[in-house]
Protein backbone atom coordinates (compact mmCIF):
# COMPACT_ATOMS: atom_id res chain seq x y z
CA UNK A 1 0.00 0.00 0.00
CA UNK A 2 2.58 2.14 0.61
CA UNK A 3 3.86 2.05 -3.04
CA UNK A 4 0.14 3.61 -3.65
CA UNK A 5 0.66 6.33 -1.72
CA UNK A 6 3.97 7.29 -2.84
CA UNK A 7 2.41 6.78 -6.28
CA UNK A 8 -0.16 9.43 -5.60
CA UNK A 9 2.39 11.69 -3.80
CA UNK A 10 4.81 11.85 -6.85
CA UNK A 11 1.79 12.87 -9.44
CA UNK A 12 0.85 15.58 -6.89
CA UNK A 13 4.36 16.57 -6.88
CA UNK A 14 4.42 16.79 -10.52
CA UNK A 15 1.42 18.52 -11.04
CA UNK A 16 2.59 21.11 -8.47
CA UNK A 17 5.76 21.51 -9.65
CA UNK A 18 4.49 21.75 -13.51
CA UNK A 19 2.30 24.38 -12.81
CA UNK A 20 4.09 26.35 -10.28
CA UNK A 21 7.07 26.57 -13.03
CA UNK A 22 4.47 27.05 -15.82
CA UNK A 23 7.11 24.56 -18.62
CA UNK A 24 5.35 23.82 -21.90
CA UNK A 25 4.53 20.40 -21.98
CA UNK A 26 6.03 19.24 -24.96
CA UNK A 27 9.59 18.77 -23.14
CA UNK A 28 8.71 17.64 -20.13
CA UNK A 29 6.60 14.93 -21.90
CA UNK A 30 9.64 13.96 -24.12
CA UNK A 31 11.79 14.09 -20.76
CA UNK A 32 9.49 11.23 -19.67
CA UNK A 33 10.13 9.42 -22.27
CA UNK A 34 13.53 9.56 -22.03
CA UNK A 35 13.41 8.78 -18.48
CA UNK A 36 11.00 5.78 -19.20
CA UNK A 37 13.67 4.41 -21.67
CA UNK A 38 16.61 4.82 -18.73
CA UNK A 39 14.09 2.74 -16.45
CA UNK A 40 13.51 0.33 -19.05
CA UNK A 41 17.07 -0.08 -19.86
CA UNK A 42 18.99 0.68 -16.81
CA UNK A 43 16.35 0.04 -13.64
CA UNK A 44 17.79 -3.68 -12.74
CA UNK A 45 21.13 -2.41 -13.14
CA UNK A 46 20.94 0.23 -10.77
CA UNK A 47 18.61 -2.31 -8.69
CA UNK A 48 21.61 -4.03 -8.13
CA UNK A 49 24.14 -1.62 -7.51
CA UNK A 50 21.38 -0.31 -4.26
CA UNK A 51 20.73 -4.15 -3.25
CA UNK A 52 25.08 -4.09 -3.70
CA UNK A 53 25.44 -1.44 -1.88
CA UNK A 54 23.06 -2.40 1.03
CA UNK A 55 21.51 0.65 0.39
CA UNK A 56 17.35 0.27 1.50
CA UNK A 57 14.29 1.77 2.28
CA UNK A 58 12.37 -0.63 4.80
CA UNK A 59 9.13 0.36 3.24
CA UNK A 60 10.06 0.66 -0.69
CA UNK A 61 11.70 -2.23 -2.65
CA UNK A 62 15.14 -1.05 -4.31
CA UNK A 63 13.00 -1.88 -7.43
CA UNK A 64 10.86 0.43 -7.29
CA UNK A 65 13.57 3.54 -5.81
CA UNK A 66 15.26 2.48 -9.26
CA UNK A 67 12.86 3.18 -11.48
CA UNK A 68 11.47 6.29 -9.80
CA UNK A 69 15.17 7.42 -10.24
CA UNK A 70 16.11 6.99 -13.53
CA UNK A 71 12.04 7.56 -15.06
CA UNK A 72 12.03 11.52 -13.02
CA UNK A 73 15.60 12.69 -12.80
CA UNK A 74 14.97 14.17 -16.59
CA UNK A 75 11.76 15.49 -16.04
CA UNK A 76 12.64 17.15 -12.87
CA UNK A 77 15.99 18.33 -14.76
CA UNK A 78 13.95 20.06 -17.19
CA UNK A 79 11.48 21.52 -14.85
CA UNK A 80 14.16 23.98 -13.52
CA UNK A 81 14.50 25.52 -16.93
CA UNK A 82 12.76 25.87 -20.56
CA UNK A 83 10.16 27.21 -22.07
CA UNK A 84 7.23 28.29 -20.67
CA UNK A 85 3.40 29.01 -20.66
CA UNK A 86 1.85 33.00 -20.19
CA UNK A 87 -2.03 31.89 -19.50
CA UNK A 88 -3.13 30.35 -16.64
CA UNK A 89 -5.63 27.55 -18.30
CA UNK A 90 -2.12 26.64 -20.70
CA UNK A 91 -0.70 26.26 -17.30
CA UNK A 92 -3.45 24.01 -15.79
CA UNK A 93 -3.44 21.62 -18.67
CA UNK A 94 0.29 21.02 -19.07
CA UNK A 95 0.07 20.49 -15.29
CA UNK A 96 -2.33 18.03 -15.51
CA UNK A 97 -1.26 16.01 -18.67
CA UNK A 98 2.20 16.07 -17.59
CA UNK A 99 0.96 14.34 -14.17
CA UNK A 100 -1.41 11.99 -16.12
CA UNK A 101 1.60 11.20 -18.73
CA UNK A 102 3.50 10.22 -15.35
CA UNK A 103 0.84 7.85 -14.16
CA UNK A 104 0.71 6.35 -17.53
CA UNK A 105 4.70 5.35 -17.53
CA UNK A 106 4.92 4.94 -14.06
CA UNK A 107 2.14 2.34 -13.79
CA UNK A 108 3.48 -0.99 -14.87
CA UNK A 109 7.17 -0.52 -13.16
CA UNK A 110 5.21 0.44 -9.88
CA UNK A 111 2.65 -2.22 -10.42
CA UNK A 112 5.23 -4.65 -10.11
CA UNK A 113 5.58 -4.14 -6.53
CA UNK A 114 2.04 -3.44 -5.34
CA UNK A 115 -0.49 -6.14 -4.10
CA UNK A 116 -4.12 -4.12 -4.73
CA UNK A 117 -7.99 -5.91 -4.56
CA UNK A 118 -11.13 -3.83 -5.17
CA UNK A 119 -11.37 -0.80 -6.97
CA UNK A 120 -8.30 -0.08 -6.52
CA UNK A 121 -7.16 -3.39 -8.84
CA UNK A 122 -9.71 -2.52 -11.50
CA UNK A 123 -8.59 1.03 -11.61
CA UNK A 124 -5.01 -0.36 -12.06
CA UNK A 125 -6.31 -2.80 -14.97
CA UNK A 126 -7.45 0.14 -16.96
CA UNK A 127 -3.81 1.92 -16.62
CA UNK A 128 -1.81 -1.13 -16.96
CA UNK A 129 -4.19 -2.46 -19.98
CA UNK A 130 -3.89 1.05 -21.55
CA UNK A 131 -0.59 2.98 -20.85
CA UNK A 132 0.98 2.07 -24.13
CA UNK A 133 -2.16 4.30 -25.35
CA UNK A 134 -2.30 6.91 -23.07
CA UNK A 135 1.45 7.38 -23.41
CA UNK A 136 1.45 7.74 -27.28
CA UNK A 137 -1.37 10.04 -27.14
CA UNK A 138 0.38 12.18 -24.82
CA UNK A 139 4.10 11.87 -26.62
CA UNK A 140 2.39 12.70 -29.77
CA UNK A 141 0.66 16.35 -27.85
CA UNK A 142 4.12 17.08 -26.68
CA UNK A 143 6.05 16.95 -30.12
CA UNK A 144 2.60 18.90 -31.53
CA UNK A 145 3.54 21.16 -28.76
CA UNK A 146 6.95 21.47 -29.18
CA UNK A 147 6.25 22.40 -33.51
CA UNK A 148 3.57 24.96 -32.08
CA UNK A 149 6.95 26.19 -29.55
CA UNK A 150 8.93 27.08 -32.90
CA UNK A 151 6.46 27.92 -35.34
CA UNK A 152 4.93 31.47 -34.03
CA UNK A 153 5.02 34.36 -35.97
CA UNK A 154 8.14 35.61 -37.23
CA UNK A 155 8.97 39.54 -36.08
CA UNK A 156 10.87 41.59 -37.99
CA UNK A 157 13.95 42.95 -36.57
CA UNK A 158 16.06 46.44 -36.60
CA UNK A 159 18.59 45.86 -39.49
Amino acid sequence: MSVIILFGAILAIVFTIAFVSSRRFGPLALSLAAGFLLSEWWASWLTGLLDGLKLAVSWLPNGVIAALTLTLIPLFALLLGGPRYQCKHEKIISAVAIAFLTASLLVVPLGKYVSLDGQALDLYKIFANNWRYIATLGLVCGVIDLFMLHTGGHKPGKH
